[in-house]
């Protein structure tokens, strides 16, 4: 459950050096190169491919041709072009990233909705686990209703001993369930998200909500119900499977870079204050991981790169890996730790021991991190 309380990061100046000497770096190199912070051809390119290749499964599919085990298979493929939308356009879309132009990154942040999700409710919650990572009841991407614990500050149950081994399994259900369910949830049920409290939605943004689902699910497995051969059982569970290994890719991308052993977990003070600024939390609280492999990177949207992503979420993902190297060199010489793991399998396995340390009831982890320890003053 979300917390009532209204949190704010409580800086000191010597702990602001730090995120100074990075802005005027980053800045320089957006001028010295002569670019722009925004997408470019690169992105065009990515943007127009998705494109292509969801109408042609989608035309595939539609075709009548396909055998069962040829239908399954397309599905499937469908299902990981999805997630290719979802991590390469949308993300920067809604984080009006895609282009200097505002109406493009409303216009191109409604592929959320085209791909099943919600554009406005993605960007609420989305902000508040980027303003507020890993702080319990505040960073929403830590909320599962006591079905995984995720911080230490989330209550423990029995069942929570054996999350280490369950949790992977119910990773695959994590697009299905928030196509079908999620953001019905967030809709109708709650009223506070991360530190936005007493929500009113609009009257506009329930009405995009039903148009986009009635979309996904008409696209999905209406109209092949209605035009192909194959029974709607077997349609229908083509559509529900074609979820599960994009879903498990997809919380893989995102739960390893915040939810590992070396992260932290800041707890706000009586007055809601957490005693640090922003980029130090950010540093303590987040991981890369193989953010050299080139084709890695560009099939994920850069999500692999993520903690530039959280220090500069207004700049499009095909510059993380040269602003990246800029955060490295700053943080050398500021003697601040930056976090990253050569291979996603070292990722992985930090995630696991988070996992497994979460799982007693009694665990112990930090608080804070060396470079909030020792910028005290």
């Amino acid at each position: 459950m979300t917390s009532s309380k209204r949190v704010k990061f409580k800086s000191t100046p010597l702990k602001d050096d730090f995120i100074r000497d990075l802005r005027s770096r980053v800045d320089q190199y957006f001028k010295s190169n002569n670019i722009s912070q925004y997408g470019n051809m690169e992105m065009y390119f990515k943007t127009a491919l998705s494109i292509v290749v969801w109408l042609g499964f989608f035309l595939l599919i539609m075709s009548g041709t396909l055998s069962n085990l040829g239908l399954f298979l397309a599905y499937i493929g469908w299902g990981f072009v999805i997630i290719f939308i979802a991590f390469n356009i949308m993300h920067d879309a809604t984080h009006d990233a895609y282009s200097e132009n505002q109406k493009v990154n409303q216009f191109w942040s409604y592929s959320m909705d085209f791909i099943g999700g919600n554009q406005y409710l993605f960007r609420r919650m989305h902000g508040a686990h980027h303003g507020y990572v890993n702080i319990h009841g505040i960073d929403v991407t830590l909320e599962t209703h006591g079905q995984f614990r995720f911080s230490p500050d989330e209550p423990w149950l029995p069942k929570h001993k054996w999350q280490h081994f369950y949790t992977f399994g119910l990773y695959g259900l994590a697009m299905l369930h928030w196509v079908t369910i999620k953001d019905f949830k967030w809709f109708f049920v709650e009223n506070n998200i991360g530190n936005q409290k007493n929500i009113k939605h609009p009257l506009k943004e329930y009405v995009i909500l039903f148009i986009g689902k009635t979309f996904y699910y008409g696209t999905g497995f209406i109209l092949p119900m209605i035009f192909l051969p194959q029974s709607a059982l077997f349609i229908f569970m083509c559509w529900v499977l074609m979820h599960i290994l994009p879903g498990l890719t997809f919380a893989l991308m995102f739960q390893v870079t915040h939810v590992y052993e070396g992260t932290t977990y800041p707890l706000p003070d009586d007055k809601g204050n957490i005693e640090n600024n922003y980029a130090l939390h950010v540093l303590e609280t987040t991981a890369d991981f193989c953010r050299h492999s080139k084709l890695g990177t560009w099939l994920m949207g850069g999500i692999n790169i993520h903690v530039i992503h959280h220090l500069f979420p207004k700049v499009c993902h095909v510059h993380y890996a040269a602003l990246t190297d800029i955060l490295k060199e700053t943080c050398d010489d500021h003697q601040i730790v930056y976090q990253e793991n050569k291979r996603f399998l070292t990722a992985l396995r930090k995630h696991y021991d988070m996992l497994k340390i979460l799982s007693e009831p009694n665990a112990v982890v930090p608080r804070a991190g060396k470079a909030t320890m020792a910028r005290t003053a």
